[in-house]
């Protein structure tokens, strides 16, 4: 079902949802959006929280934390929280697409993560349609769209001075009776115009990105490189700092070590990046990627080729946070299309 809202009823429902809930929301910075967390009644009515693209940081981050405490020992206890579940308004399709590839890691596999696991359960997700494209957005490569259509519990599609709000699983419609009040179904014209301006979005999208176009599947591509030297030339600019990995909505690495408080010691799980050095070191020191090509390498065929042998889709929502945030201006997009043409040239070659 979807429902015509108006900007004041949204804003007044998002008041009430969070007298009781926590929520996470972008916040406007001089045209920059950032996801902020809100407590119980710190949300102040304002009208500038639709981000027109996705926010700076990934969502992953309130799924699983960068930091956390696993256990302690001797005399370990299990792990107790007070288990908050917060709602998460105005996600964009490329940062819930990366969840669903974060679940086949940490909740669907033989070991799934407790905490990962009450994330997904307990947060409610209030997703929302992209009404315009970054330099770096490029969902429409990966086939993906800038709208949810799947895995949402409301979404929100912006139109002119009102919403259009869809409801997409039972804990979404029990927002709805809760805290929206009396709402009137959609008119056919109003669906029609958010179905324009999707159109359009994708158009834009796809306009940024028309230079970048892909013949053969990225897996092939980057199987053929394997022992190729050619990632020491896109590499070369890399100064290793590891950003594009931790603003990843869907790079999941993790450390653990321990560290001893008072008589105790705890085990602390934190994000990792298979960009530094000491990502994959063995016993004695040993390292199968000792140069910083074969880290790069690794994380394009974790990326493209592994996951999707393992887990049957690549690991990328199209989302170009890396590309943006890259000391060294590496774009991923050229990375996959420079790959590309080495192979199409050596068949070509090979034709002749």
């Amino acid at each position: 079902m979807i429902i015509h809202i108006s900007q004041s009823a949204l804003s007044t429902a998002i008041k009430k949802i969070n007298s009781e809930y926590p929520l996470i929301i972008p916040e406007n910075n001089s045209n920059h959006y950032y996801l902020k967390y809100y407590a119980v009644n710190e949300w102040e009515d304002k009208n500038d929280f639709y981000s027109p693209i996705r926010t700076a940081q990934p969502l992953k981050s309130f799924f699983y934390p960068p930091q956390e405490k696993v256990t302690e020992y001797p005399n370990a206890k299990k792990k107790t929280e007070d288990f908050k579940a917060k709602v998460i308004i105005a996600s964009k399709a490329c940062d819930i697409h990366a969840l669903k590839i974060i679940d086949k890691v940490y909740m669907e596999g033989d070991y799934p993560d407790p905490g990962y696991v009450q994330n997904r359960e307990k947060n409610l997700i209030i997703s929302a349609d992209c009404t315009d494209a970054g330099e770096y957005c490029s969902c429409t490569l990966v086939n993906y769209k800038p709208f949810p259509e799947t895995d949402f519990d409301l979404n929100l599609s912006k139109i002119k001075n009102f919403y259009l709000l869809e409801i997409g699983s039972e804990k979404g419609q029990k927002l709805v009776d809760k805290y929206f009040g009396n709402l009137k179904e959609a008119t056919k014209e109003q669906n029609e115009e958010r179905d324009r301006i999707r159109q359009e979005v994708i158009s834009k999208v796809n306009g940024i990105n028309q230079k970048f176009k892909y013949y053969k599947s990225h897996q092939d591509s980057i199987e053929r490189h394997l022992n190729s030297g050619e990632w020491h030339n896109l590499s070369k600019t890399c100064v290793e700092c590891g950003i594009c990995t931790q603003i990843c909505p869907t790079c999941h690495c993790f450390q653990l070590y321990d560290q001893p408080v008072e008589d105790k010691f705890e085990r602390i799980k934190v994000w990792d990046s298979c960009f530094f050095a000491g990502y994959s070191r063995m016993a004695g020191g040993l390292t199968p990627r000792l140069s910083l090509a074969e880290r790069f390498k690794n994380r394009f065929y974790h990326k493209f080729d592994s996951f999707v042998t393992n887990f049957g889709v690549e690991a990328c929502t199209g989302c170009g946070r890396c590309s943006e945030g890259c000391m060294g201006s590496i774009d991923l997009r050229e990375v996959l299309m420079e790959l590309e043409k080495k192979v199409v040239l050596k068949e070509h070659i090979d034709l002749v």
